[in-house]
């Protein structure tokens, strides 16, 4: 998860003096603002030429599965036990656990300095391997529930709903998030932290167009009033969030997955949403109830297995609300495409590559590393802290493109010239096209 952004100095925008200016006015209502603002910024984004003028590569590795599983019927829930050994249901749930840990500390593309390792790799794709290899190979003996030793108590109907939902992913039915959930729940896996997506209801994905509409929130998130979607992403946001910052963020997330539009579906089906907090001085990601006690100022990216990625409005630059410094919705969404997006494809490509270009950026002394992020207590920002937001600040700073607003990696002319492979990676993913955050403008 991400917790760093710079602060350097605020940049008013223009655009809204103008029309201050204009109206003879020292302030105009939150309603007038929108209305003029939204006009220009809809006309403006209407004419974007958002596809990148390249010739796209193919993405992910393909991953064959039929050669890891003694295939079902078409039937999942007919007999979702063919082929499979009965096995004493101590062992089973033991040999489960172990093969669950060994997915986990897979450090194939991460990066250990000591005992800090930023860990970086296709889990997703990963994790659906063993549950193939489990779910087609073992059956434990028929049980109720059971628990042994220091282990969670263990659910017959929550080993049938894994089995069977690994088969319906397996036949394109279901997804992949919700395997590693029905594993989550299961094995009660990692599910200590409040915002696992096991602990709340997803939202519906209504197609809204650039309209801010009424939350349809599910239980539990009645905090959340207004809504939209962007490219099968969901953005909620509670009372307090202006409409203005819910466009910006859909702004944003338009002109980010822009270049690629095939992960617009892997983003809805996996739930995706940003959860907006603040303005405020002293907002933080605890305002939100899938946060609560989570004091994260700027955000927080979105896994697989998490609710939601979070930004605080109050970092954003959209007209009435000058430039704070980085662009948490930009950020946090890099993270969270590689999290959710390139784990699922299997995007071998970037995982061969990101860690060794960020070494070498920190080696030649064109990454700048005299940033603070937001950590734990106790914990010593170092070498592992670097090269994990290393993909996560450059990328932002190429698509703010803002000149001397970074250290490094401030424009899409610096990484080219600077940091030229990074520069072949970036635009592998997003748009070469470059637009102004702050008014929705297209830049020459």
């Amino acid at each position: 998860m991400a917790k760093h952004y710079n602060f350097l100095y605020l940049i008013l925008v223009a655009s809204l003096a103008s029309i201050i200016i204009s109206c003879g006015q020292e302030t105009l209502s939150d309603k007038e603002i929108e209305a003029t603002v939204q006009a220009r910024v809809e006309d403006k984004m209407a004419n974007m030429p958002m596809s990148t003028p390249i010739a796209l590569p193919e993405l992910g590795v393909k991953v064959e599965y039929s050669d890891k599983v003694k295939l079902w019927g078409e039937n999942c829930t007919n007999d979702p036990f063919y082929g499979t050994v009965e096995i004493p249901i101590i062992d089973y749930f033991n040999n489960l656990e172990a093969k669950s840990w060994d997915v986990s500390r897979n450090e194939t593309y991460s990066f250990r300095d000591g005992d800090k390792v930023a860990r970086n790799g296709p889990f997703t794709t990963w994790y659906f391997e063993m549950f193939l290899q489990d779910v087609s190979s073992n059956v434990p003996k028929k049980f109720e529930s059971i628990s042994f030793g220091s282990h969670p108590e263990y659910f017959w109907e929550d080993y049938v709903n894994y089995v069977v939902t690994v088969c319906e992913t397996f036949h394109g039915r279901d997804t992949l998030r919700n395997a590693v959930l029905a594993h989550s729940k299961l094995m009660n896996w990692r599910t200590s932290w409040p915002a696992h997506a096991s602990k709340w209801e997803s939202f519906p994905y209504i197609e809204t167009g650039r309209e801010v509409i009424k939350a349809p929130s599910p239980s539990g998130l009645e905090h959340y009033t207004k809504y939209i979607t962007a490219s099968g992403v969901i953005i909620v946001g509670g009372e307090k969030v202006p409409a203005r910052a819910m466009l910006a963020a859909y702004d944003r997330v338009n002109y980010m997955l822009s270049a690629r539009p095939e992960f617009h579906d892997i983003l809805k089906e996996n739930n995706v949403r940003i959860s907006l907090f603040g303005p405020g001085s002293g907002s933080t990601t605890s305002e939100l109830p899938e946060f609560e006690g989570e004091d994260e100022p700027g955000g927080m990216s979105m896994g697989v297995t998490d609710a939601a990625m979070t930004a605080n409005v109050e970092w954003l630059c959209y007209p009435g609300n000058p430039d704070r410094g980085g662009d948490p919705v930009m950020h946090e969404l890099v993270h969270s495409l590689n999290g959710i997006v390139f784990e699922q494809i299997n995007e071998l490509y970037f995982y061969e590559r990101i860690y060794d270009l960020a070494l070498s950026a920190i080696d030649k002394g064109i990454f700048a590393t005299n940033y603070t992020q937001n950590l734990p207590d106790g914990e010593q920002q170092g070498m592992k802290h670097y090269v994990g937001e290393y993909w996560a600040m450059t990328v932002e700073g190429y698509l703010m493109d803002m000149e001397g607003f970074k250290n490094s990696h401030d424009t899409h002319e610096w990484i080219k010239e600077n940091d030229p492979e990074l520069y072949d990676l970036i635009i592998r993913y997003f748009p070469t096209q470059k637009w102004d955050q702050c008014t929705g403008e297209l830049k020459k």
